[in-house]
């Protein structure tokens, strides 16, 4: 049975405690929130952490409380919520008491633990307008590559790669179930297909995570109000294309030329452009909600491109690269480029092939603690996660400033 790290252990354990902390935290955030906004755009740029951290904290306190209570009420009063919310939260908690329902529970529960995991890490993604968690490159990824070396260690896919979420370790994990042959010649579609429904389910949650922009686009343009986003993408795009300076200028050009295609072609034109690695997505779900088009449509085309086009074509470019023909193509350009000295490609195999006995030797959890590299990363992982968590704080609490200068802005016309 996979067993949480000792991080997770920790985590579980002082719940209560950390609940509480937030509980308290936010509401003493929530009683010093500011009552005024900010109408300047380069005066909200200036609320941040470092220089205003009481003034960001409290309108991110109210932008909190009031989404935990909106989606609340949300939660119950829809059906349909409720009959997929309530199943998922009787089986969890059935697994805090001992008894024989364990042996029904286990696997219903590792299975809504492994999607709420990678939908998840999707969802942080793309969410935020820009300020998103690159958790395609900190988790899915590495996730892929680690499922091709094992693969190619073992000369077969029949090790546990599943149970590689939520931060647990096993003795099981990525290991070979016997002693391993790499002379076997494992193809190249057992091995994509094995890595395939992780990375698919990131990609779904990357969909859902778009839907945020898209919604206050759409929500704005049904009340006929000014929509503040769509306004500030098209003044940064006519601004960008007065400016002498080429890349900004060429930037605005393809958002222009996007935008346009967008509107032009509907459905194709979010599905062409979410089928690939766009850096200007959130520009689409903000037009596409400007534009009026239908939810389904719009969500439909970017989960078909981007859960079932985008990431499958990720899988196995990840896949190929990391295949022992292209390593060996790779090694002999390092070879061939570096020093003879340095001898920093037989450095690089000798690396990969001490990494790839690890699946074999059946110590890979017990080495993972003592990795001088695997701490570095886990250091860069946690101020990756921490600076996203910074960038959405701070994003709640200027988009709140922005939302409260302009009520009161509406009001003073009002008078």
């Amino acid at each position: 049975t996979p067993q949480p790290s000792a991080m997770a252990v920790g985590v579980i354990s002082s719940g209560p405690f950390i609940i509480a902390s937030i509980v308290g935290l936010l509401t003493l955030g929530y009683g010093l929130a500011p009552t005024k906004g900010v109408s300047s755009p380069e005066e909200r740029a200036k609320l941040t952490l470092l220089r205003a951290p009481f003034t960001v904290f409290g309108h991110f306190s109210v932008v909190t409380v009031h989404a935990i209570r909106h989606y609340l009420l949300a939660t119950v009063q829809s059906p349909l919520s409720m009959v997929i919310l309530i199943p998922i939260v009787a089986i969890y908690s059935s697994t805090f008491f001992e008894g024989s329902h364990l042996v029904y529970v286990e696997k219903p529960m590792f299975y809504i633990e492994f999607v709420v995991w990678w939908v998840g890490l999707g969802v942080l993604s793309s969410i935020g307008l820009g300020t998103g968690m690159h958790s395609g490159f900190l988790f899915t990824f590495p996730h892929v590559i680690e499922v091709a070396l094992a693969a190619q260690a073992c000369g077969h896919v029949d090790f546990d790669s599943f149970s590689n979420m939520w931060w647990i370790k096993t003795e099981q994990q990525f290991q070979c179930e016997d002693d391993g042959d790499p002379t076997n010649d494992v193809t190249f579609w057992p091995i994509a297909l094995k890595a395939m429904l992780p990375a698919v389910l990131w990609g779904c949650g990357t969909a859902v995570g778009e839907i945020p922009p898209y919604a206050i686009s759409l929500a704005a343009r049904n009340a006929r109000i000014a929509n503040s986003q769509f306004d500030e993408m098209e003044e940064e795009i006519k601004d960008a294309e007065k400016s002498q300076n080429f890349i900004m200028n060429l930037k605005a050009r393809l958002e222009r030329w996007m935008v346009n295609f967008l509107k032009r072609n509907g459905f194709m034109g979010v599905l062409l452009m979410a089928a690939w690695p766009n850096a200007f997505f959130d520009l689409c779900g903000i037009a596409c909600g400007h534009f009026g088009m239908p939810f389904w449509k719009f969500f439909s085309a970017t989960l078909i491109g981007k859960g079932f086009m985008k990431v499958p074509m990720q899988v196995i470019v990840i896949v190929s690269v990391f295949s022992d023909a292209y390593l060996q193509v790779i090694l002999s350009t390092v070879r061939s480029l570096s020093p003879r000295s340095l001898g920093l490609a037989d450095k690089l195999s000798d690396a990969l092939e001490k990494y790839k006995a690890k699946f074999r030797s059946k110590t890979v959890a017990k080495e993972q603690g003592t990795s001088v590299l695997k701490r570095g990363w886990q250091i860069f992982l946690i101020g990756a996660i921490g600076f996203f968590v910074k960038s959405c704080i701070e994003q709640f609490a200027q988009q709140r400033a922005a939302e409260l200068a302009h009520r009161e802005k509406v009001r003073q016309k009002q008078e």
